[in-house]
């Protein structure tokens, strides 16, 4: 070991960890969530509200975008704002899923056509 310098970036062979063991030997706790899951969980949360006079229990998700949606309809600019591009954005993704369902729809088409024209044949 005397050709070992311990020093700045070189802790002494003592310290340092062996092959195969860990530095956080315990590491973090099964089951921890972070902030987006703990996010998720408090947003899917229900809570009550009357709709046409009956009482119904939603998740707060949903209860947000109501109001929002309500606020915006009777003419709220700020309620406006955050739902617009929301809107946009939701109906550029069903706009992409229903080329995608196309593409895939006429990919079958094909293959059906192709396998009706072989086994007519064979």
């Amino acid at each position: 070991m005397a050709d070992y310098e311990a020093g700045y970036m070189k802790p002494p062979k003592s310290g340092q960890f062996h092959p195969g063991q860990s530095g956080n030997p315990k590491g973090r706790p099964k089951g921890s969530k972070n902030t987006y899951k703990l996010l998720d969980e408090i947003l899917n949360e229900k809570v009550q509200i009357v709709k046409n006079g009956n009482p119904i229990k939603i998740p707060k998700k949903l209860a947000m975008l109501l109001q929002a949606a309500n606020k915006a309809a009777k003419g709220d600019l700020k309620a406006l704002q955050i739902l617009i591009p929301l809107m946009i954005e939701a109906d550029n993704k069903n706009e992409e899923l229903a080329k995608v369902a196309a593409t895939i729809r006429q990919d079958d088409i094909t293959i059906v056509k192709q396998f009706l024209k072989d086994n007519k044949n064979g």
